[in-house]
């Protein structure tokens, strides 16, 4: 039988999401100029007792008169941070991504100008995201394409009907020669019972034969001993 040669079908491969953005580099960004801003508006909310428990909490605002320095000379802070980046970022980082950053939007956001200051950082996040966005976007549509693919591949039933014809005959002849190889097996087993009975009867005429001459030797020995017996008697 000819065997037929399948389609090679080969496994999609998944789609590779984009690299994560440095977030710490994105609220830099989206912070640029608006430092001095975010500064002043704590410094105003630093003499209500909520804003003072957020402050002192926050990355560089850590020091015992932190609070109350900051009241009185915001522009020290301000300084501070544009001229350390990495405590900027810090700052930065625990305003944007935080329970504790959470609560003091939600605090300077009760003021007009902390609405518009962090509406206008929103809208500069979204803005250094937007290439990241529609990177991701793209990646969701390609591991959509790629899940889709995968199912047609291992489920049977979006098999190519060439591959499933191949297949049919494939198995077809490998139960055919399975059927075949347990034939043989088959007459092997009856031609070994048939030997071993054969070598069983050949054994018990050996032992009938042996039983025959065992009897003929008594029946002789009986006889002689009759015979010694009557000349005693004479």
């Amino acid at each position: 039988m000819e065997k037929q040669n399948l389609t090679v079908r080969k496994l999609p491969e998944p789609p590779e999401a984009p690299e994560e953005p440095d977030m710490n580099s994105v609220y830099i960004k989206a912070y640029e100029g608006k430092v001095d801003d975010l500064v002043k508006l704590l410094a105003k909310v630093a003499g209500s007792k909520d804003g003072a428990k957020i402050i002192k909490n926050l990355p560089g605002f850590e020091g015992k008169n932190a609070v109350k320095d900051l009241q009185k000379n915001p522009e020290v802070f301000i300084k501070s941070f544009l001229k350390n980046a990495d405590d900027l970022a810090e700052l930065l980082d625990t305003v944007q991504d935080s329970k504790l950053g959470d609560k003091l939007i939600a605090l300077l956001e009760k003021t007009p100008a902390g609405q518009a200051l962090f509406k206008e950082i929103a809208e500069n996040i979204e803005s250094e995201l937007s290439e990241y966005n529609e990177a991701m976007l793209q990646y969701e549509d390609a591991l959509t394409a790629y899940e889709t693919a995968l199912d047609d591949f291992i489920n049977p039933a979006f098999l190519p009907k060439q591959d499933e014809e191949a297949i049919d005959e494939i198995i077809a002849q490998a139960e055919a020669e399975a059927e075949a190889e347990a034939a043989t097996e088959e007459e092997l087993l009856l031609t070994e019972e048939e030997i071993v009975e054969d070598e069983e009867v050949t054994s018990d005429e050996e032992v009938v034969s042996d039983e025959e001459i065992v009897l003929e030797e008594e029946i002789l020995v009986d006889g002689e001993v009759v015979v010694e017996e009557e000349i005693t008697q004479g």
